[in-house]
């Protein structure tokens, strides 16, 4: 299979998985950044028809995740906005109202990412304080960002652990989880999107993403793929946060925050990447769903390897060819 075909069948394979909230607001995140307007049109009807009462989009099964529905925010707030389309905004408006007053957080205001728990994870800081920034909330995005990595950094090896249980006031899941830092490095991204004026608080976002993203690259394995546990060498190379990596190279060289040189290594993933994705579109090795433990495959590794090769293609002009 030709390398250009391989986005489009992971494409076709991602569409046909079973999704739940946050993989369908991260879908629907891919489908927005490649410019599918006609399928993320329908994605959001959908997220927005399963709106609960308290005001979660896409609540699948009556979930407990607190924070998951800030992935579909995104989405659905733009598509309102370019579409006029009041239900939509109110949709993303009603969201955004749960998650600043009603949502269960620690006395600092950090939201729990489930309820009934005061866990703190590192996937809420992929779109919960972009999805408030976003919708015009700065301040309240950027204190999110900094209540959850504050208790979720490890200054000894430069990365963030995954799972913090603020009732305990300790870590409930003591490992650098590859995919959860790779949630903090695309968050962070995002923000900075947002934040692009020079202020204090782009200085810090910025030094935040940077040293995570250094600190990602001083473990990146000889393959040029990730471990699961980044630290860790014992643990299996995974794809999905490998993806993440080369996916932020690739966009963050094309807005100036880094240099050309950066490539090299997006390059490298690539390369190894192109091999898991086999004939049917699947890409292989991603910590897999449902439990995200053992190698396999899912929604959100299938959206970033996407995402990867849609940035590659909008950095044709730095990397000197035609992709």
């Amino acid at each position: 299979m030709k390398e250009k075909d391989k986005k489009s069948k992971a494409l076709e394979a991602m569409l046909c998985m079973t999704r739940q909230c946050w993989e369908q607001g991260m879908a629907a995140q891919t489908l927005l950044e490649i410019g599918e307007d006609v399928r993320l049109e329908l994605f959001v009807y959908d997220m927005v028809l399963r709106q609960s009462s308290d005001g979660r989009l896409c609540n699948v099964e009556n979930t407990p995740a607190v924070t998951d529905s800030a992935f579909c925010i995104p989405s659905v707030y733009i598509v309102g906005q370019l579409k006029k389309n009041p239900r939509y905004v109110e949709a993303a408006r009603k969201n955004v109202e749960f998650l600043l007053k009603d949502a269960e957080r620690a006395e600092d205001g950090t939201l729990f990412h489930m309820k009934g728990t005061k866990e703190i994870w590192a996937d809420s800081a992929a779109f919960l304080p972009y999805a408030l920034a976003l919708t015009g909330h700065r301040k309240e995005g950027f204190a999110q960002m900094q209540g959850i990595l504050k208790r979720l950094y490890r200054p000894s090896i430069g990365l963030y652990y995954h799972m913090w249980d603020d009732g305990k006031g300790d870590f409930l899941r003591p490992v650098a989880w590859g995919v959860g830092n790779g949630w903090i490095l695309t968050g962070l991204f995002r923000m900075l999107l947002v934040f692009r004026e020079e202020s204090e608080e782009r200085k810090w976002l910025k030094g935040k993403f940077l040293d995570l993203l250094h600190g990602m690259l001083k473990v990146q394995a000889p393959s040029g793929l990730f471990h699961n546990f980044l630290d860790k060498e014992d643990t299996y190379e995974e794809s999905e946060v490998s993806a993440m990596v080369a996916y932020i190279l690739y966009w963050a060289v094309k807005e100036g925050m880094i240099g050309r040189e950066y490539l090299k290594s997006a390059e490298t993933i690539r390369e190894a990447l192109i091999q898991k994705v086999d004939e049917k579109g699947l890409m292989w090795d991603a910590a897999s769903s449902p439990a995200f433990e053992d190698p396999g495959t899912s929604v959100e590794g299938q959206a970033h390897f996407i995402l990867m090769e849609e940035a590659r293609k909008n950095c044709t002009y730095f990397l000197g060819r035609d992709v």
